[in-house]
């Protein structure tokens, strides 16, 4: 129980980071090299990826995640809830008792311990803020359906299976050439963000809409992952409030 509990504050603290990050299996990552001057526009590659911005407004699911940190594997079960404006996630461990919620609507990021009996409430834009939970304004559709902003594409490149787009703030976003999908997204090492690397995988449809079945995302320092594998998933389910009912007694701390 005592390292539950100690597991459960770090996974807190760490999927405030990714907020949505889907893959038990192991994931592939893609080489940056082989890239040649591309004759395709930006906007001929974005125009075709997947935009379900109008179709989708609600998600609902249930998956089995994997935290791993250099010295500390741990799977662990999330239930998550999200519209367009909050994210709602549950943490359970592999004997179903619950460890936590985190709740995001993008302006601040409610984090309550249930083993600790604790509660923190943090200002997503505060200066308080630690970069490993600046992600959790990240809304859990976003991404789902990441795409890159064609505005900001400043370069394509190409090999034989991707396009590389290379943003402006130094990113760069992999487009799988076939199948016409984000594939992987890595940021610049001077970056803002408190990770390094997001990779998408094993896309399949549900009701018609082409989503990832597994994503990783590796934390900012890139020695820290999360994964997720689902194990269900709604698309626009009719969703009661989004929020964590708290004790009455509970100390709420704001930083």
């Amino acid at each position: 129980m005592i390292y539950f509990r100690s597991f459960i504050a770090k996974l807190l603290a760490f999927y405030a980071v990714s907020m949505l990050v889907i893959s038990c299996s192991s994931t592939q990552e893609l080489a940056d090299e082989g890239f040649q001057s591309s004759q395709v526009s930006g906007e001929q590659i974005t125009e075709k990826l997947p935009d379900y911005s109008d179709d989708i407004q609600t998600l609902k699911g249930k998956g089995r995640a994997i935290v791993s940190e250099p010295e500390n594997t741990e799977r662990v079960t999330l239930h998550f809830s999200s519209n367009r404006n909050k994210s709602l996630v549950e943490i359970r461990n592999n004997l179903g008792i619950e460890g936590g919620k985190l709740l995001t609507d993008g302006d601040t990021l409610l984090v309550y311990n249930k083993v600790d009996k604790y509660v923190r409430k943090i200002p997503i834009g505060g200066g308080n803020l630690s970069s490993i939970n600046r992600l959790a304004s990240l809304n859990i559709l976003g991404i789902v359906n990441y795409r890159p902003i064609e505005e900001n594409i400043e370069q394509v490149t190409e090999n034989e299976h991707y396009y590389q787009l290379k943003m402006a703030n130094g990113a760069k976003v992999w487009i799988n050439k076939k199948k016409n999908v984000v594939a992987q997204v890595v940021q610049p090492a001077n970056t803002d963000l408190p990770y390094s690397k997001i990779i998408f995988d094993a896309y399949s449809k549900l009701d018609g809409y082409k989503l990832p079945r597994k994503i990783t995302i590796f934390g900012a320092e890139g020695k820290s992952k999360i994964a997720l594998q689902l194990s269900t998933l709604e698309l626009n389910p009719a969703l009661e409030s989004l929020s964590i009912n708290l004790p009455d007694d509970i100390r709420i701390y704001h930083r």
